[in-house]
Formats: C-alpha cells, structure tokens, sequence
C-alpha cells in the first residue's frame, strides 16, 4: 500500500540573525528583565554562539534552574572539554536526572552523563548510564550513538547488532540506529550485508534541477544565489559540534532580503517530495519510517581550499542531502576526489579493514546538482585546494510529531 505524500514545511524566514538576537537578550539579561523563558533563550543563544563560559557562569548562578537550563548547563560543560568540565557535566546531568518530569527527559538526562563518563573513561558506569536511557526512551539517538562507539571500540560488531535488533523491535528507526547496523556488519566482514544495509545506490538519487521560471539557465539563477548568500549576515566561520573544519558557515539562511534561497527551498521541497515517493517500493526498513509530516532544516557551507566536512551522519533527519550553489571547475572537470563527496563508513568505527572492505562512493559535485539519500548514511568532502568557493546549501527533513487529532504539528 502506497505510503501518503510526506508533508514538507519549510524553515521560516528568520527577522534577525542569532548574533543580533543575542545581544538584544544579553542587553535584557544585563538589565534584570529576564524571566526564566528568556534566559532559556539567552542561554540556548549562548551555547549556539560557542560562549560556553559565559553561559555557564549564568546558569551556575540561577537557583532555580528548570530541566532544560540544567541540560543546557551539563552541555555547557562538556563543550567546555576539560576533565574538570567533564566531571562537572557529570554531576549536572544527575542533576537533571531529578528534574526531569518524563522518560525522554530522564533518558536525554541520563545519555549526556554517560557521554560525560565516558570521557572520565568509567566506561561501565557510561554503558550502565545509556543502557538506563535506552530502557526509558528506545528512541533516544544521543545514547544509541554513545553506546553503539564504546562497543565497537571494544570490538563487540555482536552486540550493536543485538542492540539494533532490540531497538528496532520497539519502533525506534532514526538514523543512528540504522547507521550501526552498516557499521557493525562491517566491522564484523560482512560486507554483503552491510552494502544492502547502507542502501547504496538504490536509495540515493541525484539529478540537475531545471532553473526557476524566468531564469535561462541554472548556472546563472546559482550565480545569483552565491552572490546573495556571501551578502548574508548571519556568514561565520565553523561550528562547535559540527562535522565542519575550516568552513563558514550560514545556520538560518532564509530570510525577508533572500528571494533567491525562498526559491531554491520551493524547488528542494518539490524534490524532495518525489523523492520521498521513490521509496514506496523499498523493502528497506528505514523506508518505512518515512514520516507523514517533516520540517525542513537547511543550512549553507561554504568552503575554501583547504575546508572540508569530516565523517558525520544526520542523527535528525529521515532524509538528508545538498544542493550546490557554486562549484570551482577545478572540482567539477577534475578526476581525484580532491571537493568530492565521498560516502563510506569511518575507520575508528568500522575498522580499518570494514572501512575499506565497505568501500567509498565518490560524487562529484556541480552548479545545480541535487543530491538526496538517508540521513544514516556516513559521508564526509575532500578538501578542494583551489583558489575559488565551494558553496552548497544542505538540509534535512526532520520528522514532526503529530497531533492527537493526527494532524502535523507546525515547524517551529
């Protein structure tokens, strides 16, 4: 039976950046007129802003800390990277172990300390942690990925793939848990099993867009598109957390003065609808979990000669892929993987041996190309080393809860 067309909304046009939008609520911190909803927001700014220290220093300071501001204080520690910050999220995340009101609240809860504890390397107290996470919330991404590096660290393919099984069982289908199913079977040598797992190629697609009515050629709207999004105030250069080296990087491109990118997000939606279509008739289980509504996240790189992004998965999405905008022609005309997008899977998870057993899938990029395919798919680009701008817009399709009347719940 054919699955309904997936509902796509796409991200708002943001009024301010973040950084303006910080300083604002920085302003009304300084002054005493922030109630607890705008210090979540001042924090949450904080820690996008990579300001770790100063959003420690607030919330250490805030007696009444609800569970998300102790969340957000236990991340703050671990961005911080030291032993001392690491202990310190430690007891944080206990802490909002007690404050958290639902089992998704417990399992985040618990999931971030046993990140902490394994960092501390009391890597049994870490699997008792995220083992405790998983039996409150089996959904939970963050413990699932923690879990799944200590055992294959460990060298234990077995016992990820038991835990894919287990989980699976329970309705859990995001992209960390199929991602450790490819890893497992290749670390283990079974490559057969881990190529129809990873869902290459049946479940990529990758086509030229056709330019946007009043536009001669998709060359020339891209053009203009670059141009727009290097204008763009919100342009920094790398992100904490990211998968991003030497890049800059736009984490809200749309906006009321960028016309062009509202286009471009109509045309991605457009695919990205068929695309999701296309996968009625895949016996892959991942299809399954193709969900009825999604909001679409998008982001733009841009990368100079020595930028690249490093092997990463989209833990958030269903569906993943990249857009490209401006592309040297060194990139495009070449024959090395020099600006490629490569899929495969990474050596200190699956081995060196299941890495290159599984092998590694090059596409090479160019103005207009879109490419979609699951967000559980590990990929990583090679950095281009021309004088010129590689610029791609990419984005996920995040799967949106449903109402108790089973209408979409809006974007947020």
């Amino acid at each position: 039976m054919a699955h309904l067309r997936t509902e796509i909304f796409a991200e708002q046009a943001k009024a301010m950046t973040a950084q303006q939008e910080l300083s604002l609520l920085r302003n009304a911190f300084r002054q005493g007129k922030a109630n607890g909803k705008v210090r979540e927001s001042y924090v949450r700014l904080l820690l996008l802003d990579e300001a770790f220290g100063e959003a420690i220093e607030v919330l250490e300071v805030t007696t009444d800390r609800s569970f998300s501001e102790e969340a957000m204080l236990t991340q703050a520690w671990l961005s911080v990277e030291t032993v001392e910050g690491n202990a310190k999220a430690s007891e944080s995340g206990t802490r909002a172990l007690l404050l958290a009101a639902s089992d998704p609240e417990r399992a985040a809860a618990l999931a971030a300390r046993g990140k902490a504890e394994t960092r501390l390397g009391e890597f049994e107290t870490a699997r008792d942690s995220l083992n405790a996470a998983l039996d409150l919330d089996p959904a939970n991404k963050d413990a699932c990925k923690r879990l799944v590096a200590l055992d294959l660290a460990a060298n234990r393919p077995d016992a990820v793939l038991a835990l894919f099984e287990r989980l699976h069982a329970q309705g859990a289908g995001h992209a960390r848990l199929f991602a450790a199913q490819t890893l497992a079977q290749a670390r283990s040598g079974d490559f057969a099993a881990a190529a129809n797992s990873g869902g290459m190629p049946d479940l990529f697609e990758s086509t030229v867009l056709e330019p946007p009515p009043g536009w001669s050629s998709i060359e020339q709207f891209n053009d203009a598109l670059a141009e727009e999004l290097l204008a763009h105030p919100g342009l920094r250069y790398e992100r904490y957390g990211s998968a991003s080296v030497k890049t800059w990087r736009i984490e809200a491109p749309a906006r009321h003065d960028t016309p062009l990118f509202k286009t471009l997000l109509e045309r991605i939606v457009e695919a990205l609808g068929r695309y999701g279509e296309a996968t009625d008739g895949s016996d892959h289980p991942w299809a399954a979990h193709r969900p009825d509504a999604a909001f679409l996240r998008n982001w733009c790189v841009i990368t100079e000669g020595e930028g690249f992004e490093d092997w990463h998965v989209h833990q958030f999405g269903w569906a993943s892929g990249v857009y490209y905008v401006q592309v040297p022609d060194e990139i495009s005309n070449g024959t090395g993987p020099e600006g490629c997008l490569a899929f495969g899977l990474p050596a200190d998870l699956a081995g060196e041996q299941g890495s290159a057993g599984y092998g590694e899938h090059m596409v090479r990029p160019r103005s207009g190309l879109f490419m979609a395919f699951p967000s559980f798919s590990y990929h990583r680009t090679y950095p281009h080393h021309t004088g010129g701008k590689r610029i791609c817009v990419a984005f996920d399709v995040r799967p949106l809860p449903a109402h108790s009347d089973g209408s979409a719940a809006p974007a947020g």
